[in-house]
């Protein structure tokens, strides 16, 4: 045990010294932490700028306009009032909807003929898009729903009357898990994931290469010490550190973002400690592997890219091609990302997230068993660095 803290103290001598390194491992996740959150701190989409081109300007075209303009959802601009402008305000992201209620919209509704105002939005972005799909409707079944009701209360129907024709048919929502369709529920967990596994593999990724570099490696091939007790030593403080910011970016979130954990504070401790384990294991291995330090911050670089697009976490999985699901399964991103979603937003237990304990545990074992299976040189050790053994 003295041998493995000894390496341990070693390695935590050097992050001290790597100025980058150190700012790399304790505030960098930090500092990612407060942009994601900052960027996902609304969590709805309200006040989109909407245009509304009115053709008919009747009172009840202005009618449907103020239906819009008393919705948070939408904020109207004001000085878009013709189709040109809407097209021009569109191409240049000034609005990001636009409604154009046609020529003899309220003669039409009057005559009660079938009419329609005509809904255009930026689908460039599917956020944008699919938000203002679900308000305008919303904004025009309500609006239709009290016009319906000034109709036949000008027949001389009662209220109760009216209100049974209008519920003949109803239904009642209720959103589980997410009912106000936040989006710091749906990204951010993964995005802190995502931080985890790059802070926590470029580090551990620098281990070994450090030493190459200075010619140091050799001195640890030739000590009598195991590979594991060399690996354990070595990975120890980036281990520490990884999951220290697993705990803080988590306290992060739930104490500034105003996030909810609704689930096992265990559970999520458990495959922390897991995911932790795969990352800085196989991190260890890329050092083993790499040349230099360069070579290995390309290769983890070009493994990042990926990530958060092949995992399914922001895409259905049953929508992505089959060997495309095949690479992700290998990911430890993919699990931990969406077990974390599912603890923490749906509140699942155990039992449900078996698969995803032991697709972990299984990548934690396989990683260990790669990063101490280097081969140790059977020449005798320097002496300078065998006294401190």
């Amino acid at each position: 045990m003295k041998q493995i803290l000894y390496i341990t103290y070693y390695e935590t001598i050097h992050i001290f010294k790597d100025k980058i390194l150190l700012v790399l491992i304790f505030f960098v996740p930090l500092l990612y932490a407060f942009f994601f959150g900052a960027v996902y701190s609304q969590g709805i989409l309200t006040g989109i700028p909407l245009a509304v081109v009115d053709l008919d300007h009747s009172a009840l075209s202005r009618e449907v306009i103020k239906s819009f303009e008393n919705s948070p959802r939408f904020s109207i601009v004001q000085d878009i009032t013709t189709y040109p402008l809407l097209e021009e305000g569109m191409r240049k992201s000034v609005i990001r909807a636009g409604v154009v209620i046609p020529e003899n919209f309220a003669r039409d509704a009057d005559l009660n003929r079938g009419t329609e105002i005509l809904t255009v939005y930026d689908g460039s972005n599917l956020i944008w898009g699919y938000n203002i799909r679900k308000y305008t409707l919303e904004v025009v079944n309500q609006f239709n729903t009290g016009h319906a009701s000034s109709y036949m209360a000008g027949l001389g129907l009662t209220k109760k009357e009216i209100t049974n024709i209008l519920d003949t048919l109803s239904t009642n929502i209720d959103v589980w898990y997410n009912p106000t369709f936040s989006y710091t529920s749906y990204m951010l967990y993964g995005l802190i994931m995502l931080v985890i596994h790059q802070i926590c593999l470029l580090s551990a990724s620098l281990t070994v290469t450090r030493e190459k570099e200075k010619n140091c490696w050799i001195q640890f091939l030739s000590s009598p010490l195991p590979a594991w007790k060399i690996f354990l030593g070595k990975s120890l403080p980036y281990f520490l550190t990884g999951f220290f910011n697993y705990v803080l970016l988590i306290w992060f979130i739930t104490r500034f973002v105003q996030i909810k954990i609704e689930g096992s504070v265990f559970l999520m401790a458990l495959l922390g400690l897991l995911y932790t384990v795969v990352i800085i294991s196989a991190g260890f291995y890329i050092s083993l592997k790499a040349k230099n330090s360069l070579q290995a911050t390309r290769f983890i670089m070009l493994l990042s890219v990926p990530l958060l697009m092949v995992s399914g976490y922001t895409w259905p999985q049953t929508h992505i091609p089959a060997f495309i699901n095949n690479f992700a399964s290998l990911i430890p991103f993919t699990w931990m990302a969406e077990g974390f979603r599912n603890i923490a937003v749906k509140d699942l237990g155990a039992g449900c997230l078996t698969p995803v304990i032991l697709a972990l545990s299984l990548m934690s074992i396989t990683a260990v068993l790669l990063a101490v299976s280097f081969a140790k040189r059977k020449n005798r050790p320097m002496k300078i660095f065998n006294d401190h053994f």
